[in-house]
């Protein structure tokens, strides 16, 4: 059986520079080694938010597909280099049976989606959404958002096979505006290590843990000031995702500042600005920055436990099987955890707790049960909503309850109907 050729789109996968040029078998260029200004600069252009890069990659790990044929590519990156809507659908009409785009928090009123609804309207190709939220809570109306995305959203919902969004809320509302094909699936990056994530139990270290920690520092705030303070007296490094930036401007171009090798944000270079920009002490032992989701998971594993207010850098650690405490303080962290059965706390909620409070109240036993009740619930929706099309989850049929049988039996039928020419 042919396995469908798979376009994934709009969110970055790793710190890679795209081939502009049109040759086969062409890859992208990896980042420079040099930790520059200059080179920091361009490689956050490439990832904006490091947190995407899970969204990016998510779907492409795991769905059944022609590798070799398949790809990653930013439409609206064709769309700055001068190709026309009409020129795209024809390219990706000839190379593709599948289109799939990988959203985050892009229902909002400051951000407009033109430029990728311009694609969008003239795709003759069978698509796919997934993840896609809103980023606060909206009135009952759609006129509220900007004119592209309102467009973006209406070929959605009439034109996808899934038009997949992040959680309950996201998907009360659309329905509420009229669209109402709307589905709630979560984020995909949730899907890509269930063995790992199932697996996820208390922690053992006591009040020796080490945690790691991922937040807002540049951003004087109420939450940043609760995290700080949350590992008062705990052994703690923290993770750096989009504030890395802004550290790095800062330093004026002191290459010392990072070791692209190894992840390394220099402690004694980054520390005073964190404690300026706040005004307090900064307790974390160490700090980091990673390009590469792999490094990212594999310095996780060190970790006892997560705590922090970016969803997707309790993710990573979850990715690889260590237990994570969410905080959240807005509409998009608390949809997920709550769709999910992440242990989770408001920064409302928080008090003058510290972090192995946290750890005792909130990562026990009977939350863990919960989640992987929840999780496993969430995931069966999810295989069996991708098996209607005929697409399935390279992961082991052990960690969902779907029979995969069953699926089998619609493959060929629904291969036949959504990829036009598949024999």
């Amino acid at each position: 059986m042919r396995l469908p050729r798979v376009l994934f789109t709009r969110l970055p996968t790793d710190t890679r520079y795209p081939f502009e040029g049109q040759l086969p078998l062409s890859d992208s260029m990896p980042r420079p080694a040099r930790a520059s200004l200059r080179n920091i600069e361009t490689n956050v252009s490439l990832t904006e938010n490091t947190g995407n890069m899970l969204i990016g990659e998510s779907l492409s790990r795991i769905l059944e597909l022609n590798r070799p044929r398949s790809c990653h590519l930013n439409l609206t990156r064709l769309l700055a280099l001068g190709w026309s809507a009409e020129r795209i659908r024809d390219e990706i009409h000839k190379h593709f049976d599948l289109v799939v785009f990988l959203m985050a928090n892009a229902i909002r009123k400051d951000f407009d989606l033109g430029n990728l609804a311009d694609a969008v309207s003239a795709l003759e190709t069978d698509f796919m959404v997934f993840g896609i939220g809103m980023q606060d809570s909206l009135p009952p109306t759609l006129s509220t958002l900007p004119e592209g995305s309102q467009r973006l959203l209406r070929m959605f919902d009439q034109k996808a096979l899934i038009f997949g969004v992040r959680g309950k809320e996201t998907e009360n509302w659309l329905h509420q505006v009229g669209l109402n094909r709307a589905k709630a699936l979560g984020c995909p990056s949730l899907y890509v290590y269930p063995q790992n994530l199932l697996a996820v139990s208390p922690p053992s270290g006591g009040s020796n843990a080490m945690a790691i920690a991922s937040g807002h520092l540049t951003n004087p705030s109420i939450r940043s000031q609760k995290l700080i303070s949350l590992f008062r007296d705990a052994d703690s490094h923290y993770i750096m995702q989009d504030e890395f930036l802004a550290i790095a401007r800062t330093c004026k171009d002191d290459e010392r500042l990072y070791n692209d090798a190894t992840g390394r944000v220099r402690t004694e270079l980054c520390r005073p600005i964190f404690e300026r920009i706040l005004g307090s002490r900064i307790p974390f032992k160490n700090f980091w920055y990673f390009q590469n989701l792999d490094a990212w998971r594999v310095f996780c594993a060190q970790a006892d436990f997560y705590l922090g207010d970016r969803f997707h850098g309790g993710i990573v650690a979850m990715q690889a099987g260590i237990p994570s405490i969410f905080i959240w303080n807005d509409q998009r962290a608390r949809e997920l955890t709550d769709f999910f059965a992440l242990p989770n706390i408001s920064v409302a909620d928080i008090g003058d707790a510290k972090a192995h409070d946290l750890v005792d109240s909130l990562l026990t036993k009977q939350a863990f049960t919960e989640f992987r009740d929840t999780y496993r619930q969430r995931l069966d929706v999810f295989v069996r909503t991708l098996g209607e099309h005929g697409i399935r989850l390279d992961i082991d049929s052990q960690y969902y309850t779907s029979k995969r049988e069953d699926m089998r039996q619609i493959v060929y039928k629904t291969y036949r109907k959504f990829f036009r020419g598949f024999n």
